[in-house]
């Protein structure tokens, strides 16, 4: 009789790594193009599925049309949440970007 194979045996995680964590959104306009653009390229880098959420909206941080429409407005509370082998690395990345970088505005 055949042993089922488990999934680690094939190569694959049992348990991918889940990550989550809320980050304020202190850009003075809100989560518009320019911010969710910059979110989006640093989110297409890892392998991890990566959510932002706001209120009781979600969206994949993958997909600026998503990120739109969660119409973040200044000082929303956004949840980061991210599932996959790095994604802890993810949200990190992400979070120094909502906290830091995506401030620094070019476009005054």
């Amino acid at each position: 009789m055949d042993q089922p194979t488990s999934p680690a045996a094939e190569g694959t995680p049992v348990h991918a790594g889940r990550a989550s964590r809320k980050v304020p959104l202190l850009h003075k306009t809100g989560l518009h193009m320019r911010p969710a653009g910059r979110i989006m390229e640093l989110a297409a880098r890892f392998k991890s599925n990566i959510r932002l959420g706001c209120a009781d909206r979600s969206a994949n941080a993958k997909s600026i049309l998503e990120l739109l429409s969660l119409a973040a407005p200044p000082g929303a509370e956004l949840v980061l949440e991210a599932e996959g082998s790095d994604a802890e690395e993810a949200l990190d990345a992400i979070e120094t970007l909502i906290r830091t970088r995506i401030n620094l505005e070019e476009d005054v």
